[in-house]
């Protein structure tokens, strides 16, 4: 994996708003749509380019599309994420709202959803 297709990743927001979620754990394409506000076929069309080019992994669970970083994480996203996490710009803040967003997400459907995957309601690992 090139430098440069990182980089196009993490320089679009959509795809940088989609690495920031999935670094938290795994998640369904209709719950990244529903964070990030987007079409379904948008969010998969993002998450398809960002697979091929080896940056996330999916699996399919019942009728659930299941997508999460491929492991383990490139250093370069690895250090770029962590970077972005702690920097004050409206974008960074942004990817801090999108993480209470996924978090609040998972406790819903933890509590309204029992057929929700378990790889998504299953407990994450802390960052």
């Amino acid at each position: 994996m090139e430098a440069s297709e990182i980089y196009k990743c993490i320089a679009d927001p959509q795809r940088l708003r989609i690495l920031n979620l999935l670094d938290g754990g795994s998640l369904c394409v209709c719950h990244l749509q529903t964070i990030i506000d987007i079409p379904q076929v948008k969010a998969s069309k993002q998450l398809a380019i960002m697979k091929q080019i080896g940056l996330l992994e999916s699996h399919r669970e019942g009728t659930w599309m299941v997508y999460s970083l491929a492991q383990p994480v490139h250093g370069l996203l690895r250090v770029n994420l962590d970077y972005l996490l702690q920097a004050d710009c409206s974008e960074c803040n942004q990817l801090q709202c999108d993480l209470l967003a996924r978090k609040q997400l998972i406790q819903q459907i933890t509590q309204d959803s029992p057929d929700c995957p378990t790889a998504v309601c299953a407990p994450q690992p802390c960052c």
